[in-house]
């Protein structure tokens, strides 16, 4: 008992000498997390001239070491070909060609072989051609970087393509298109190829089980051997290396690729003009979340006006819980626990992407959320945006902006992926400078330059029948009166589900 009262009169003493010796400090913690102020980033564009070399045969090359990082190499190589090449009623030979490249064996190696080569190795490698590029990785120990390179050049020009591995590759394409109806997302990205680009768009050339089934292995290797050319391919490399001696072993090894005769420079992949139509577009499925898009022409990269495009996108639903689209949907409405917008690139700098608004709702409320949606669009046409929000998402992008050059590896692939995509050295050295210089008047003149609600195509996939009869209760009103509402002249038109493996529309 004495030991405790000795010890409960110590405690007693401290504190009252803590709180009686120390004056109290008054701090100046803003009362809300948006007022808080932080040191401006110190952060400077990484040199892309200073990565670029030119190997022996001309192939671009950019080479990013990391003298502090993990004995590690990472070597990318990106392929200019793809889908968009694919002969006639063969739709789906770029995709089965570009993954056999990696898990179809060498002509050293069997694909049994190569994989425990690789285990042995810790290293991984990848391969994948999508619809206008592709790529084939190594990923090895600095110290096993020559056997690494001789592996992922007999990848890349000796596939073996094994039999047994191509037949899986197809069997496997012909099970994911069964899958191509199982969810909303799907349907949404099928039927907005169709509506925004039409039937002859080369990303509407979907694979079918016709076209499958045409695929044989000789014209798997053709496909490969029109590929293989250096000007179809751009290196990059990261990682813990010697710069001289990387830049001798591509040389000696990627560097000496010559074309040959059934080797062809890829064309550049074909523009696809905008040609959707104003009013609403219903893919009729009984599911309990609605996916509604909004959509519009977007903007090049390369437009003077992109860098107020981007500052208004933020505001506008591009910039999370800050932005105004999730506010009023998500967060005063609780409609949707997902809303937003964005501007899609395109293959190329210099060509228009789509913007797009989007969210998923109830049935129910899919009449009320698109009208909530599209009047958030035209407020940010018709009225400034506050200067807290310009000053909120200005720095929202200037202070993410180092993010995208995290590491050595995202450096060297941002690297590549800008001269695949014609993008100027400059563009991404000056784009912050260019944010920061957009005005509230800017916002304005792009928004409305742009987001001409009346030719807005809106694709909804759900139920037709209950969202026609809306939310009577709560938010009276029919989804075929939302245009009226505006004063647009819209019609609802109903689109065929598309089956799974044709991808013709169901009658």
């Amino acid at each position: 008992m004495l030991n405790r009262f000795v010890l409960s009169l110590i405690s007693a003493a401290l504190v009252a000498q803590t709180t009686t010796s120390v004056p109290t400090k008054k701090t100046s913690i803003p009362n809300r997390p948006e007022k808080l102020s932080f040191k401006s980033i110190d952060f400077k564009v990484p040199n892309v001239r200073e990565a670029r070399i030119k190997l022996a045969n001309g192939l671009s090359c950019y080479l990013v070491p990391d003298a502090t990082g993990q004995p590690i190499i990472n070597i990318n190589i990106t392929l200019k070909g793809g889908g968009y090449l694919d002969p006639q009623g063969k739709e789906g030979l770029a995709q089965i060609m570009g993954g056999l490249l990696r898990t179809g064996g060498t002509a050293s190696f069997t694909p049994a072989q190569l994989d425990e080569r690789l285990e042995f190795m810790a290293a991984q490698a990848n391969s994948n051609l999508g619809d206008t590029s592709g790529q084939i990785s190594m990923s090895v120990l600095s110290k096993d970087i020559k056997e690494g390179m001789a592996l992922l050049m007999e990848m890349l020009t000796q596939p073996r393509f094994a039999q047994d591995r191509f037949e899986l590759s197809k069997k496997n394409s012909i099970q994911a298109m069964q899958r191509r109806n199982d969810d909303t997302t799907s349907i949404e990205r099928q039927q907005l190829g169709f509506l925004l680009r039409g039937e002859d768009y080369y990303g509407n050339r979907n694979t079918t089980k016709a076209s499958m089934d045409s695929i044989t292995l000789e014209d798997v290797k053709a496909a490969h051997a029109q590929l293989i050319h250096p000007s179809n391919m751009i290196v990059s490399v990261s990682g813990k290396f010697d710069k001289p001696q990387m830049l001798s072993l591509l040389n000696d090894t990627i560097g000496k690729l010559t074309s040959t005769p059934s080797a062809t420079i890829s064309p550049e992949v074909p523009t696809g003009a905008y040609i959707g139509k104003p009013g609403i577009f219903i893919v009729d499925r009984d599911v309990n979340q609605v996916r509604v898009t909004i959509n519009l022409p977007g903007v090049a990269a390369l437009s003077e006006d992109y860098p107020s495009v981007l500052v208004m996108n933020s505001i506008l639903g591009g910039g999370g819980f800050t932005s105004r689209l999730v506010k009023k949907i998500r967060s005063d409405e609780g409609l949707a626990y997902s809303a937003g917008s964005t501007f899609t690139g395109s293959v190329y700098v210099d060509r228009t992407g789509d913007f797009r608004a989007l969210f998923q709702t109830k049935t129910r409320t899919v009449a009320y959320g698109t009208k909530l949606a599209l009047a958030e669009i035209q407020k940010i046409r018709t009225n400034l945006v506050s200067a807290d929000e310009l000053r909120v998402a200005k720095g929202s992008i200037i202070d993410g902006f180092p993010a995208q050059f995290a590491n050595k590896s995202t450096i060297a692939g941002a690297f590549s992926s800008g001269e695949f995509a014609k993008r100027p050295d400059a563009w991404l050295e000056t784009l912050r400078d260019r944010v920061n210089k957009v005005t509230r008047e800017d916002i304005l003149r792009v928004a409305q330059k742009y987001l001409q609600l009346e030719k807005a195509s809106v694709l909804v996939v759900g139920n037709a029948k209950e969202m026609e009869e809306g939310d009577v209760k709560d938010h009276p009103g029919k989804l075929s009166e939302v245009g009226t509402s505006f004063g647009f002249n819209w019609t609802v038109t109903p689109l065929s589900l598309r089956d799974p493996m044709t991808m013709k529309p169901i009658k």
